[in-house]
């Protein structure tokens, strides 16, 4: 009996991501250009999948994680996603890398901290909801 309850905790192991929000990442808010809060400090550039950094999300999701969990490193509280691309690794399989700004807003302009989903993903094509990610096409009209 013993045995069979690893092997279904195995299995619903290997279900996971394996990418997961850091605490810092926890305080960190995806948000538009448009939805920016006013009062907000530019900290820098986040880069996921672009190098020097080399991680390979799998997912617009794990990629929202990952930005935010860099962003949340920098001691921002909001990240504005600039660019979000699917590539493909060597053995075909798709991987996605985007970059974006972190910011650091003043207490009085956050709202709640976003769940551990890491935000929704980028409307694809047809959807009218984005969840405020940008996609390539949104970056070409900057």
């Amino acid at each position: 009996m013993r045995l069979i309850g690893t092997f279904i905790a195995l299995a619903l192991a290997g279900c996971s991501t394996g990418v997961v929000l850091t605490d810092e990442g926890t305080q960190v808010q995806n948000v538009s250009d448009v939805d920016m809060p006013t009062g907000c400090n530019l900290l820098g550039d986040v880069r996921i999948g672009i190098p020097p950094d080399a991680a390979m999300p799998g997912s617009r999701d794990e990629l929202a994680i990952l930005l935010r969990n860099k962003a949340g490193a920098m001691g921002g509280t909001h990240v504005v996603l600039e660019q979000a691309e699917e590539r493909e690794r060597s053995n075909g399989e798709p991987y996605f890398r985007g970059r974006g700004r972190a910011y650091a807003c003043p207490e009085e302009t956050r709202g709640p901290p976003e769940e551990t989903g890491g935000g929704e993903a980028p409307a694809e094509e047809g959807d009218d909801e984005g969840g405020g990610l940008m996609t390539d096409e949104d970056a070409d009209l900057l």
